[in-house]
C-alpha cells in the first residue's frame, strides 16, 4: 500500500517527461538541459518573461558547467587541440573543401576576364551638361 500511495504522489509532483537527445544535438545537451529549454519556451509563450529568463540563467551555468568538464580534459598548451574541443561541442565540422589547381591568383584572373567588356567605349558627353572649362559662376554673380 506504502508503494502505491508513494508512486502516486511521485506521478503526481514529478509527472515523466520524454526527451529525445539526437546526434545533432551538440555534446553538452542533456536530457535535462534540453527539457529545461523546453520548459522556458512554454514559459515564454505564455509570456512568463521572469521565470523564464530565471531559468534561462539556470540553463547556462548548466551548459557552461558541462563544458567545462569537457575543456578540463586537455592540455593547455596545445592551441589546436583546444580549438578542435571547441568546434566538437560548438557541433561544427572543419571542412576543408579546397580544389587542386585553384588558387587566390587564378581565382582574380577568372574574374578579371568575366568582368571585363573588350567592346566597351565611354558615353559621350550630355549636351545638357555644363562644361567645367568655360562655364564658370562667380559667387558675387550667383550673390
Amino acid at each position: 500500500m506504502f508503494y502505491i500511495i508513494a508512486h502516486q504522489l511521485l506521478d503526481q509532483f514529478y509527472p515523466e517527461h520524454t526527451v529525445t537527445v539526437t546526434n545533432r544535438d551538440p555534446p553538452y545537451i542533456t536530457g535535462h538541459i534540453k527539457a529545461m529549454l523546453r520548459r522556458k519556451n512554454r514559459l515564454m509563450r505564455k509570456g512568463r518573461v521572469e521565470e523564464a529568463s530565471a531559468l534561462a540563467q539556470r540553463i547556462g551555468k548548466e551548459i557552461t558547467r558541462r563544458t567545462k568538464t569537457q575543456l578540463s580534459t586537455i592540455q593547455h598548451v596545445d592551441s589546436r587541440a583546444i580549438w578542435e574541443c571547441v568546434r566538437r561541442l560548438r557541433g561544427k565540422k572543419q571542412q576543408n573543401n579546397r580544389v587542386s589547381g585553384i588558387d587566390g591568383e587564378s581565382r582574380n584572373d577568372y574574374y578579371c576576364k568575366i568582368s571585363t567588356d573588350h567592346c566597351y567605349t565611354a558615353p559621350p558627353l550630355k549636351q545638357t551638361a555644363t562644361n567645367l572649362e568655360t562655364d564658370y559662376i562667380a559667387e558675387w554673380r550667383v550673390f
